[in-house]
């Protein structure tokens, strides 16, 4: 299972880069540990989680990476 770790601040969650159609079972059986929804920037590579970058977020609504301001694209 391949895995990166959210980039936002304090958070420890790890984001599943799964392949598998509609992400890794292991990480959905464990929310806390591991996010099958989330944003990657395009040019910092940086990944946000779905918590910490939840859709009412003004950075998920403009798809604008918070660290550089970017692109975001993914799986949320």
């Amino acid at each position: 299972m391949a895995v990166r770790n959210c980039a936002g601040d304090g958070c420890r969650r790890l984001l599943s880069i799964s392949v598998i159609p509609g992400g890794n079972p292991v990480a959905r059986a464990d929310p806390e540990h591991f996010a099958v929804h989330f944003l990657l920037c395009t040019l910092c590579r940086s990944g946000f989680c779905d918590r910490c970058l939840p859709p009412e977020s003004p950075f998920h609504r403009l798809r604008a990476c918070p660290k550089c301001g970017a692109d975001l694209v993914g799986r949320i």
